[in-house]
């Protein structure tokens, strides 16, 4: 998993947390390479989410109740809407002994400017549903 020290797309940064940039988290999400904590909450999911195997939903609010279920054998992505929440969720890991784990440089609002995939129940300006390129209203993920 590529990451770097510090983010390159977003101000907000905690000293020892590592960033990986989206497309190369996509890349490593794609070769199951990680796994990728979703961790906005429930609300903000059902409208927009990634439509991948490899992604988990933990809320912030609740990330202490399921430590137990997150593996520190595995490159752990975290993200959120701007990289803050994230951040912040990286830094808690980290102190809890993870050794493999980024934040999303830039957040899911730098993920969809780049058009890689999710999936909305929000129109787009051309009426589609759909971010991964298949106008699909569907949102199974969401």
């Amino acid at each position: 998993m590529k990451t770097t020290e510090k983010p390159t797309s977003q101000e907000f940064h905690i000293n020892g947390v590592k960033h990986i940039n989206p497309q190369d988290a996509l890349d490593s999400l794609k070769n199951n390479e990680a796994v990728l904590i979703d961790v906005r909450e429930s609300n903000e999911v059902d409208i927009e989410c990634i439509p991948l195997d490899n992604v988990i939903y933990h809320p912030m609010s609740t990330i202490m109740d399921h430590l137990s279920s997150i593996s520190k054998d595995q490159n752990i992505i975290l993200m959120c809407p701007g990289g803050v929440r994230s951040t912040k969720v990286a830094n808690l890991l980290n102190i809890q002994g993870y050794p493999n784990v980024a934040n999303l440089d830039g957040g899911f609002k730098l993920w969809k400017s780049m058009g890689l995939p999710f999936e909305s129940i929000l129109p787009s300006e051309d009426g589609c549903s759909g971010g991964c390129g298949s106008c699909s209203s569907s949102s199974s993920c969401c």
